[in-house]
């Protein structure tokens, strides 16, 4: 698969799909850090030649999610994210998406971020009625963005969770955090 970055590190034409992509800034800095964390998973309601795509551009060297790329084509629900295809316990397991809708059964695990509308047909797609970054000629914030937010709500849980290590980790519920 064939992509070409158009701008230095953020924006790529992906050929095969006909499509543009941008990354969101600090995107790198979070997965760094996140990844120190938590075991990460990408889980997308694209194909799996999207998903593929998506985890070669957030992770050239694999370092971050390694093989863990989920795509719609591995879910057991059609329109729906689960997880049932996570390796791991529910209660140890946080999600951050832009769409609560897809996570019917794991609200409780859920951090609900802000949808990332660099492109006009991102806010039409999605059926808001918004000017998008790119036509505001603007882009997030790094020190104050969607992604530095979330990293810090991440550290906070990722804190309390761990603070007490008198409790046996396998009592413990993130979703109580």
């Amino acid at each position: 698969m064939k992509w070409t970055d158009v701008s230095k590190g953020s924006l790529f034409m992906l050929e095969f799909m006909h499509m543009m992509t941008k990354l969101r800034p600090f995107v790198h800095v979070f997965l760094k850090e996140a990844s120190e964390m938590f075991e990460m998973y990408i889980y997308t309601m694209g194909d799996r030649p999207y998903a593929l795509q998506m985890a070669k551009l957030l992770d050239p060297r694999g370092e971050y999610f390694g093989d863990r790329v989920i795509s719609r084509d591995d879910g057991t629900v059609k329109h729906q994210k689960g997880l049932d295809v996570v390796l791991g316990q529910e209660s140890a397991v946080l999600i951050l998406d832009d769409t609560e809708n897809a996570w019917v059964k794991h609200k409780d695990n859920l951090i609900l971020m802000e949808r990332y509308h660099f492109f006009a047909s991102s806010c039409h797609q999605f059926g808001y009625n918004c000017r998008s970054l790119s036509e505001l000629k603007s882009d997030e914030n790094e020190t104050d963005g969607a992604l530095a937010s979330v990293l810090k709500v991440l550290r906070q849980i990722h804190s309390k969770f761990f603070d007490d290590l008198e409790e046996d980790l396998a009592n413990k519920d993130v979703r109580q955090v």
